[in-house]
């Protein structure tokens, strides 16, 4: 019977249904490292580095692996093989880096920098440390790897500048590289220097800067200012050197009419050999009646000062006048106008007058004078030259007791300078005086007023008196001719209202009787000054005002109260002198103060020290200026009468070195000094120091410091050597309390200054090393803080060290900043040579400790007062790449 297959089932005979299964991971490596490999291969072929030949002649200062290539400053590649040429020269190859390769064009540029000196510039300064490069100028065209070195560095022409074209018949001292100036501004340079095709003419190219190219012009000039120039003529020997550059390395200016068009490329612009040749200047024409000792190329004059020269002079037929071509200065241009005058200085030598004596040697100069009115008239070109200046003049009259010292043509003077002259000398109609009539210059006129006074200037004057012998001599033709002076006791201008009538003036025989004008024959003032002992003065004795003898000494008595009476008289022009407020001083001889401070000479004068003497002066707070009796007193020095001294003293256990006579210094200033040392019932040294009175309240404050300065010499320094001759002195710091004259002296200044008293900290380590007290704190080399003081740890197992970092620098340091020994120094041999590392020359003698805040984390809160730092034993140099911000 057939069995039914489906009448029954077995349950292990079902199917079971799984998922399918993934790629397995493992097959992402191959395919993440073919992209890998794509990658680099990529940056290989597209950033590799580029190998080019450079031709040089010779490779002296070339190294192969040292000799670097730049571009800018910046090292784009280096030399890697040198080898000798077929034909001549070597090759040098060069690899140059792959993001410089933009460079490598067909007409870029390349030669080698060396140290170069001469006359005209030294170059190349940086290579006697770095050693010799190849420089790298890129230009343009196709890529290229073979390059031609250029013999030196090619003249670089700065964007849009303007180029120019000069010709000149030769050279003379201009090369590539000579400076273009315009009013001693450089505005360009020499680019190129070539002879042309006929070699009879030389062509220069020249670039001037974009922003001074406007200044080039159509009808511009340019002419050569190079080296010394000199003219040797009848008219004298002249040297024109416009500067040292261009005297060593030659120059070119050129000018610049404003009416002008602007230049364009292809003109062609002669260059002259000087300014003379360019015809630059006002041309103008001068008619004379005589040449008469003057030569070719005579100067013109305009006060003494030359702004022009003759060209050359030629005979007129047809007017039988002398016709000579002028240029002047375009400085002077201006002035030339309807009004000019010009006329001819010539030599004159007599008894009444001795003028232009040169001109007998070099021959004689036209002069030139321009009208009062001349910006507001035409210009005029063509001149008839006077035989002497015709000027309009101011006739005055002066009545004189004689006429000694005095003849006609004799000048008169004001300030040295001749203003006019004297016409003649007659009798007064009562023929009691003598009657000067003489003529002012107009240009000078308004220089006379009402107030205006005339003395005598002539001969030798000698005044013999106890104050010695004074001798006066004029110049040589004041003696012969005499001559007379014009004073005027206020300043005049041109402003000045002129004199407005007619008046006579009288002569007076010396400056001093003119100064005081109708006071010459006043009474003088008599004053009487007492003083307990009798100064060291005589009858003649000068009395100053501000080194100005205003009187003298009249007499000496012994005064009904018994003390001495000098008696003086003031000049009657200076009684104004003499008021409530007015004091009096001795100024006799002279005083010397010896000491270890050196010694002391004081003496107003010369004078003063042979004959004695007395000063005056005000003082507005003078209040025992004057006795019961109405008289002055008579002071021993200035400072008795205006400033006396306060005192203060200073209390010391032992006061070594110190002396009378030693100085009190605040910040530098002497405001004083030692005046008495004594022992107290303490045993105590008790210095008594004389304090200047307007010094007296800034120092005589509680908490002010008083200490001694010595000369300090080791191996840190040497400070106050000065005080070895000078001897010790006393400075003081002053303090903030109340009144105070007595103090307890210091042998040594203060540790720190008050205002660098800021965060106190310690460093802990195995020993002190080189450090001092007084050692430098440093954070990048510059000194923020000092070392205050050194000692064993609590278990001698190490050191503290204390430090105080200055205020304006305490935000630097930081929670996890470090220390770390900057004395001393490191010493690094290696192939290149030997290395000398020091932080500072101080750091060296005097020890010191550097510092520094890590960049690799936030910025830590500041550290605290006495926060402690372990200072590390050594530099790690990953230290001195830190640059964290550290705000203030």
């Amino acid at each position: 019977m057939p069995t039914n297959l489906n009448s029954s089932t077995d349950s292990t005979s079902q199917p079971v249904i799984a998922p399918a299964r993934s790629i397995s991971p493992i097959w992402f490596l191959p395919f993440i490292a073919a992209v890998l490999a794509i990658w680099i291969l990529f940056q290989n072929i597209t950033h590799r580095n580029v190998q080019i030949s450079i031709h040089f002649t010779n490779a002296d200062g070339i190294i192969v692996d040292k000799t670097k290539v730049r571009y800018k400053g910046v090292i784009v590649g280096t030399v890697k093989k040198v080898e000798l040429d077929e034909v001549d020269g070597v090759n040098v190859i060069a690899e140059i880096e792959s993001h410089a390769t933009f460079l490598l064009k067909e007409k870029s540029k390349l030669w080698l920098v060396s140290p170069k000196a001469s006359l005209t510039s030294i170059t190349g300064l940086d290579t006697l440390f770095s050693g010799s490069y190849i420089n790298i100028l890129p230009g343009e065209g196709e890529d290229a790897t073979e390059f031609m070195a250029t013999a030196e560095q090619p003249i670089i022409i700065p964007d849009n500048a303007l180029l120019i074209n000069l010709s000149s018949t030769n050279a003379d001292s201009i090369t590539v590289g000579t400076p273009i100036f315009f009013k001693k501004i450089q505005v360009g340079e020499i680019a190129r220097v070539r002879l042309d095709k006929s070699g009879k003419h030389v062509n220069i190219q020249a670039f001037i800067e974009k922003k001074y190219s406007s200044l080039v012009k159509q009808k511009s000039k340019f002419w050569n200012i190079s080296g010394l120039n000199a003219n040797l003529s009848r008219s004298g020997v002249e040297f024109k050197l416009d500067s040292l550059t261009t005297l060593i390395a030659g120059g070119i200016t050129f000018s610049s009419p404003e009416g002008s068009a602007s230049t364009d490329q292809d003109k062609v612009y002669q260059l002259f050999e000087n300014i003379a040749d360019s015809q630059q200047g006002l041309s103008i024409t001068l008619q004379l009646n005589n040449t008469n000792n003057l030569p070719k190329r005579a100067g013109i004059l305009f006060k003494g000062h030359g702004i022009g020269r003759i060209d050359n002079i030629r005979y007129d037929s047809a007017s039988q006048l002398f016709v000579a071509n002028a240029t002047i200065n375009p400085a002077f241009s201006e002035l030339v106008t309807e009004s000019a005058e010009f006329w001819v200085e010539q030599a004159a030598v007599s008894f009444s007058k001795i003028e232009n004596l040169s001109n007998l040697i070099t021959g004689d100069f036209i002069s030139f004078s321009h009208g009062d009115n001349y910006l507001n008239e035409k210009q005029q070109t063509t001149f008839m030259v006077k035989s002497d200046q015709s000027k309009e003049t101011l006739s005055l009259t002066l009545i004189a007791d004689n006429a000694n010292g005095l003849s006609e043509n004799a000048p008169i003077t004001f300030k040295g300078l001749t203003i006019g002259h004297i016409n003649g000398l007659t009798l007064s109609n009562d023929s009691q005086h003598v009657q000067v009539n003489m003529d002012i210059d107009q240009q000078f006129a308004y220089l006379v007023n009402q107030d205006s006074k005339f003395h005598l200037l002539s001969g030798v004057n000698i005044k013999a008196s106890v104050q010695g012998v004074e001798v006066d001599s004029k110049p040589i033709q004041h003696i012969i001719q005499g001559g007379i002076a014009l004073y005027n006791p206020t300043p005049s201008n041109q402003e000045t209202a002129p004199l407005t009538e007619d008046r006579n003036f009288y002569l007076y025989a010396s400056k001093e009787m003119a100064k005081l004008g109708k006071d010459a024959f006043a009474s003088p003032l008599q004053v009487n000054l007492l003083s307990k002992e009798l100064p060291s003065v005589s009858i003649g004795s000068p009395v100053y005002y501000h080194k100005l003898a205003i009187g003298e000494v009249s007499a000496l008595n012994l005064h009904d109260s018994s003390l001495m009476q000098t008696t003086i008289n003031i000049n009657p022009k200076f009684k104004h002198l003499i008021t409530e407020q007015t004091i009096f001083w001795n100024i006799s001889g002279f005083s010397v103060n010896a000491g270890l401070s050196g010694i002391k000479v004081d003496a107003q004068s010369l004078l003063s020290i042979a004959t004695g003497g007395i000063a005056l002066a005000f003082s507005p707070d003078a209040t025992g200026n004057k006795t019961q009796n109405g008289a002055y007193r008579l002071y021993n020095s200035y400072q008795d009468a205006t400033q006396p001294l306060k005192q203060i003293t200073l209390l010391y256990d032992d006061a070594s070195d110190l002396k009378v006579g030693n100085k009190i210094k605040l910040k530098g200033l002497e405001i004083g000094e030692i005046s008495a040392l004594d022992l107290n019932n303490n045993n105590q040294v008790v210095v008594t120091l004389d304090i200047m009175e307007n010094y007296f309240d800034k120092v005589a404050k509680q908490g002010s410091r008083f200490w001694i300065v010595r000369s300090d010499i080791s191996l840190s320094g040497a400070k106050h050597l000065s005080t070895l001759i000078s001897g010790v002195f006393i400075n003081v710091a002053p303090g903030q309390g109340q009144v105070s004259k007595q103090f307890v002296g210091e042998v040594a200044p203060p540790t720190l200054d008050k205002d660098k008293v800021g965060l106190s900290l310690i460093l802990t380590a195995d020993n002190a090393g080189s450090t001092n007290i007084g050692s430098p704190i440093y954070h990048r080399k510059i000194q923020i803080g000092e070392v205050t003081d050194k000692r064993l740890n609590s278990n001698a197992s190490g050191v503290e060290i204390m430090i105080n970092i200055y205020p304006e620098f305490s935000h630097l340091i930081r929670e996890n900043s470090i220390f770390w020994p900057a004395s001393g120094f490191n010493l690094d041999i290696g192939i290149t040579g030997a290395a000398l590392k020091a932080a500072s020359l101080t750091s060296l003698l005097k020890g010191g400790i550097s510092m520094s805040t890590t960049d690799n984390k936030p910025l830590q809160p500041a550290a605290a007062d006495y926060s402690t730092f372990k200072l590390k034993s050594g530099l790690d140099e990953d230290w001195l790449d830190w640059k964290l911000n550290i705000p203030n």
